[in-house]
């Protein structure tokens, strides 16, 4: 008896030195949803027990800053950069592409062990090699673009239903799209707990970003609909911490909750001035919750700032998973102080850039405007400087009596500017030939400004609806004239020399007939191709509606624009919105070669 006691005492001891295995994370984003969208938050309108309570559970970040919108925000998040540091200024244009070869936190976590899944939104490129099974996540379950109808979307795609993309391709699901994402996702969560393989988990919601469309039965307004949008997430994210909790994996599991930026609606906002898309508080500062049962605090409040740029260091800390030699973030791990071995810092400058300006703008050109920097106590915006202790809702321009203040926030706001500037101007390019991935679909929403026309080009095509009404409107005669000039080019790179079939039109493949036959049948005119240095026009016949023609390309960047004219009036041009690019093999034609004559 002695003896079996003694091996009990030494098994245990053996077991206490074993390394603990490491914890599962799971991050909860959504879309256009505020601080002041939360009931616990004082609003009126939204109910969110779930949410309530969960914050009750974990330590809350009272001050958390992040973009002021989607696609800056979730590029910061996943590397720990500033936004302007990775290519990702703008949700569309071709500047809401996360440029390659940045690490990021999926790709960290998987050459952890870790197994990797995204479902829901990604908004950070949607060809190769910005797709999200580019950039670590083993496991795709996503929309296009950035959010269900949207065009780099299936074509015709809804909220009831939607089709969802895997890595193996395009599926048709069943219910209400948050419902889907969220049942995908636990199904998943609960293999992985099956297999005992730590996972990390990014769930991003489409909802409540606009068109605001509730499940089935909800209110039609607007602001009804945003609120029983957002009650929808609540009861899913719910039906989640219940699964772990079935599992047998909550107490082994980080659950992050926080949202993208301010609120869209902004009906209730806690006080705060701005909303989404703007630099002042309101359209910066989110809910963010971090629950780990057993390890992190619970039901407290941190009033010290902290950004969505500290997710990655913090997640990585917290879990043992090692970063890339050398990788220096602008984030700050916050894992010690979420353990209770250290404070939160207090002291922390955090920049805030609206880079919303248009077209093929210079960057430089905006310099000082849609800025604000924030510390512990100051937010200058602009010129303007708020006391953010004593006047959290900005009621007050202090600038002139804090004259010290607004100089050193200037300056700090000017040496970022100065550091960031160049890779701002540096586009980020699909890639086009690699072996990973010889086919490529391109879209208008990544349209760069025409370089034949002025006129509108990514901002007239964001989504879906936008192109079928610019499209009807040019069927008719009497509404052609004004239609203004609609055109834009996209940023690639040639991986390696040789034949390319390009096919493109105005509607995507999976378009049906009907449409073809309602929007998208030209009139007699060019199509224009200019790859590069090289271009081809081709004759439109009566009632054409897609191409496709070969092309022999060099390798290297290259600028693709695709028009075609006779379509609109006064000469004004319409690009083709969707194209595709797949290398077929060696050159067609030999390479042209002029040689200099001597001189005589």
């Amino acid at each position: 008896m002695l003896r079996i006691s003694a091996l009990a005492a030494i098994s245990i001891a053996l077991t206490a030195l074993l390394p603990a295995a490491p914890p599962n994370v799971v991050v909860v984003i959504t879309d256009d949803q505020g601080y002041g969208d939360l009931s616990t938050h004082g609003n009126p309108e939204i109910k969110t027990p779930e949410l309530d309570k969960f914050r009750e559970e974990s330590t809350a970040f009272e001050r958390f800053q992040v973009s002021p919108t989607c696609a800056p925000t979730r590029a910061a998040l996943l590397t720990g950069l500033h936004e302007f540091r990775c290519g990702v200024s703008h949700t569309l244009m071709g500047r809401s592409l996360l440029r390659p070869g940045i690490p990021t936190m999926p790709e960290m976590f998987r050459a952890a062990g870790y197994r990797t899944a995204i479902f829901g939104k990604w908004h950070l490129g949607d060809s190769y090699p910005c797709r999200p099974e580019d950039r670590g996540f083993e496991d795709v379950f996503v929309h296009g673009g950035g959010g269900i109808g949207q065009t780099p979307d299936h074509w015709g795609n809804g909220y009831t239903d939607p089709m969802i993309r895997r890595r193996s391709g395009w599926e048709k699901t069943s219910g209400y799209c948050t419902d889907v994402f969220f049942k995908e996702a636990i199904g998943w969560m609960k293999e992985r707990a099956a297999e005992k393989k730590p996972f990390l988990l990014h769930l991003a919601t489409n909802a409540p970003h606009s068109p605001y469309i509730p499940p089935p039965g909800g209110p039609t307004d607007a602001p009804g609909a945003f609120a029983a949008m957002i009650g929808n997430i609540d009861t899913n994210f719910g039906q989640l911490l219940v699964a772990l909790r079935e599992a047998g994996i909550e107490k082994d599991t980080i659950v992050v909750f926080l949202t993208d930026n301010g609120s869209a609606m902004a009906r209730s906002n806690a006080g705060m001035k701005g909303r989404k898309g703007t630099p002042d508080e309101g359209g910066t500062r989110v809910p963010c919750f971090i629950r780990w049962p057993g390890k992190i605090s619970t039901n407290r409040k941190v009033e010290e700032l902290a950004a969505h740029l500290d997710l990655l260091p913090t997640l990585t800390g917290l879990c043992s998973v090692t970063r890339p030699d050398a990788w220096q973030g602008d984030g700050v791990d916050l894992s010690n102080a979420l353990l209770g071995k250290e404070s939160f810092p207090k002291e922390r400058v955090l920049i805030t850039q609206v880079g919303r300006w248009s077209g093929n703008d210079a960057a430089a050109r905006f310099r000082a405007r849609d800025f604000a920097v924030r510390d512990a106590r100051w937010r200058l915006v602009g010129l303007e400087l708020f006391d953010m202790q004593k006047d959290p809702g900005q009621t007050t321009n202090v600038f002139a009596e804090h004259p010290a203040e607004a100089q050193r926030l200037l300056t700090d706001y000017g040496r970022w500017w100065d550091e960031v500037l160049p890779v701002v101007r540096e586009p980020v390019r699909y890639v086009v030939g690699d072996e990973a991935c010889p086919l490529v679909r391109l879209n208008g929403h990544d349209w760069w400004p025409s370089k034949e026309a002025d006129g509108a080009g990514a901002e007239a095509c964001v989504d879906q609806a936008s192109i079928c009404k610019l499209l009807k409107a040019i069927q008719v005669a009497a509404t052609r004239n004004p239609v203004p000039s609609t055109s834009g080019h996209w940023k690639l790179r040639i991986a390696r020399e040789g034949n390319y079939e390009i096919i493109f039109g105005l509607l995507p493949p999976e378009a049906t007939p009907e449409e073809r036959s309602e929007m998208a049948k030209l009139r007699t005119g060019l199509a224009h191709l200019r790859a590069g240095q090289e271009e081809l026009r081709l004759e439109v016949r009566e009632g054409a509606s897609s191409f496709k023609v070969p092309m022999d390309l060099e390798a290297g960047p290259i600028d693709l624009e695709i028009w075609f004219d006779g379509q609109l009036l006064n000469d004004r041009i319409l690009g083709a919105f969707f194209a595709s690019m797949e290398y077929k093999g060696p050159r067609k034609a030999p390479k042209t070669e002029l040689k200099a004559k001597p001189a005589k």
